[in-house]
């Protein structure tokens, strides 16, 4: 009896032991499923996902890189906020500038034009040729007939509106040199319309050696200053034998620049003398302050140019340029404009010492034979430099 029990409780337990054994393997075959199915569903989002993060990360970028340049309202002076790491390196040329930027196709969606868009516009409306005379809003054309004697040279100094306190501090400096605008040597500034356009025939009331041209003043805009500039001299300042172009965060040591006028009295007859590259390419780094677009400018090298910071030549020259600038297309880089017209022309442009140089506060006689002209000279500078006792500033 007792043995029968024992029998059929070993027979009930081995089999329950084999019902548990299969439900445990039912388990697990049913977690391989759950994980493989999650598994699956992983590896598809990631395949969705990933590409679409690479996608928002490729314009995230694209605009944050775009966010790093300001441009102002009118769209003319492009500042770098802080430094882009890119993988090529800018080159370091040389002169003016064009703002033109190219955002991310993406970010053209909206119903406004963009800065960059309105910078392309502006390119495209300056594309034309000098066929009309600029009209002077602000015309000193008495400035060369103040006396009978011959003019040496006429200095045309770009300017900025707002740049009130350097125009002053060139008038108590090195101007002084042409005894208010009465001596052998004569001088304007040259600006465009702005805001600021009462402010300045308030000041020209005072001082009467500005000429301001109908157009807007705009870093974009030096080939219409200098442009102007030159025409305003064919008009009313015949009797210039030399004329100077430059800027004004320039210190011009005036005893230098009548030597080399001198010197150099007949190459500059036929050509335009400086700190010339003879041969030099665009820049297409949309970032470079002298960024051309292949569409302002095909070609892959430039004339040469004589830097904008200071060139000189003579009046002869400046009145051929006026004549064949209604046959030059406009290029917002000035330097590089007027050295288009002097190829136009079949003239040269002619290397001359001393131009862009740093100044020498302890040789003086360094300075007197070698110094025309110095760069980016803030108004404590310029004025450090001409009080420093041992400056010969006589002529």
């Amino acid at each position: 009896m007792i043995s029968t029990i024992v029998f059929l409780l070993t027979s009930i337990f081995k089999t329950g032991k084999q019902d548990i054994m299969l439900k445990v393997i039912q388990v697990k075959r049913g977690d391989f499923r759950q994980d493989f199915v999650r598994l699956l569903t992983f590896i598809i989002t990631i395949g969705i996902l990933f590409p679409m993060s690479w996608y928002i990360y490729l314009n995230a970028r694209s605009l944050e890189l775009t966010e790093k340049l300001l441009y102002d309202a009118i769209g003319d002076t492009k500042v770098v906020l802080r430094n882009i790491k890119t993988f090529t390196t800018l080159p370091n040329l040389h002169m003016n500038m064009q703002n033109n930027v190219d955002l991310n196709p993406t970010l053209h969606t909206g119903t406004k034009k963009t800065f960059e868009q309105k910078q392309e516009d502006m390119q495209q409306k300056y594309t034309g040729w000098f066929s009309e005379s600029f009209h002077f809003i602000i015309n000193n054309e008495d400035i060369c007939k103040a006396s009978n004697e011959s003019i040496d040279i006429l200095i045309m100094i770009t300017s900025s509106p707002q740049n009130k306190l350097s125009r002053n501090a060139i008038r108590e400096t090195w101007l002084t040199h042409t005894k208010m605008n009465k001596g052998n040597i004569r001088y304007v500034f040259l600006l465009g319309e702005s805001p600021m356009t009462k402010e300045l025939e308030k000041e020209n009331l005072q001082t009467k050696d500005i000429i301001l041209g109908n157009f807007k003043d705009a870093y974009n805009n030096l080939t219409y200053k200098t442009l102007m500039g030159y025409q305003w001299a064919t008009q009313h300042c015949r009797n210039a034998q030399f004329v100077m172009k430059t800027d004004d965060d320039m210190y011009v040591h005036i005893p230098g620049l009548i030597r080399v006028t001198k010197k150099n009295a007949k190459a500059l007859q036929t050509a335009i003398g400086g700190s010339c590259a003879l041969l030099a390419n665009p820049i297409r780094d949309k970032r470079s302050k002298w960024y051309a677009s292949f569409k302002s400018y095909p070609q892959t090298t430039y004339p040469g140019f004589c830097s904008g910071t200071g060139y000189v030549t003579s009046l002869n020259v400046v009145t051929k340029i006026v004549k064949t600038s209604k046959d030059v297309p406009f290029f917002h880089l000035e330097d590089v404009y007027v050295a288009l017209c002097i190829k136009k022309l079949g003239l040269r442009l002619h290397p001359i010492g001393g131009f862009v140089l740093a100044y020498n506060f302890g040789n003086c006689t360094h300075n007197d034979n070698t110094l025309v002209t110095v760069h980016q000279v803030s108004v404590s500078m310029l004025k450090r430099i001409w009080e420093t006792p041992c400056t010969p500033n006589k002529v």
